[in-house]
């Protein structure tokens, strides 16, 4: 009974289901599939053998990742920088989303729009290129105006430990915090506009309109977002470490990311970086278990 009740509501909904398909056709290609390679962290791959030819290497390459001298600096590193992207670049699209909502100027707020969305596809050899050019201390615009308004020497931000971890968070908002307010923007636009003449009829303003309506409307979506992006702590992003870090930097900008790239590719280490990815994974496979299971608990919303 269950079975034909279900199968009726999917022939019901086929449309929906068959935009649907691209998506599930690309996850099971790229996501499920390529899970048959996990074995290459248990082996001692060569290109000989193959996945099924090369020789069984057990827990090998998981010591070896763990007594690696600098494992624990890679580890600290990379949560640290993937805290700070979660603690304080998760919750800036909501606020730019938000703060869109209540313009009232339709060409300046699709104005803002265009120029927040920009940056998220320009890749991040353009951005790191741009950073360097605005902020070398050598003739660039930013410390031509410090030096100009403040009457200080030039400040050197590349390469710096004392700036590093603002650079790194700062250019991850800069790139990112308008294509991921979107979702907010829609989420605010199906909110029913109800709620806010009621809000107005008890004499609420607009930041009280935007705490007590705005918020709760779009909590559901952000906790479902904070939930996957959970996921991404040990993933502090290898392309923008690889290109922001440099040997000033190394001993709190070496992440997993880029220990995982430089071992498989630039060494050929394939199985260390198999081992090393999959590590990455089971902790994020964790994590999003973990803090779904916490939401689920505290604010009804959940992923499963």
């Amino acid at each position: 009974m269950k079975d034909s009740l279900l199968g009726k509501r999917i022939w019901r909904h086929k449309l929906f289901y068959l935009f649907m398909l691209p998506g599930i056709v690309w996850f099971f290609l790229f996501s499920y599939v390529p899970l048959y390679g996990i074995q290459v962290a248990f082996r001692d791959f060569n290109f000989m053998g193959g996945f099924t030819g090369s020789p069984w290497a057990g827990m090998k390459y998981f010591q070896q990742f763990f007594d690696y001298y600098q494992s624990g600096t890679i580890i600290r590193n990379t949560i640290i920088i993937s805290l700070m992207k979660l603690l304080i670049g998760f919750p800036m699209p909501i606020i730019l989303a938000i703060l869109l909502n209540e313009v009232h100027n339709r060409k300046f707020k699709k104005v803002v729009q265009t120029l927040s969305y920009l940056p998220y596809f320009v890749s991040w050899i353009v951005v790191i290129t741009l950073m360097q050019r605005l902020l070398t201390p050598y003739g660039g615009p930013v410390n031509d105006m410090i030096t100009t308004v403040f009457g200080t020497s030039p400040i050197q931000f590349m390469n710096n430990t004392s700036w590093f971890y603002q650079v790194v968070l700062g250019s991850d908002i800069w790139k990112n915090i308008g294509w991921n307010s979107i979702i907010y923007m829609a989420a605010i636009s199906g909110i029913d506009q109800q709620l806010y003449e009621a809000a107005k009829i008890d004499g609420a303003g607009r930041f009280r309109q935007m705490w007590h309506v705005t918020l709760p409307g779009i909590r559901n979506i952000a906790v479902i977002l904070l939930i996957l992006a959970t996921g991404s702590l040990m993933n502090a992003g290898y392309e923008q470490l690889l290109l922001l870090n440099g040997p000033a930097t190394t001993a709190i900008g070496s992440v997993l990311d880029v220990h995982v790239i430089t071992a498989g590719i630039s060494e050929g280490r394939l199985s260390y970086a198999a081992a090393v990815g999959l590590f990455q994974s089971l902790i994020a496979l964790i994590l999003v278990v973990t803090v779904n299971q916490l939401a689920r608990k505290y604010s009804d919303v959940s992923l499963f």
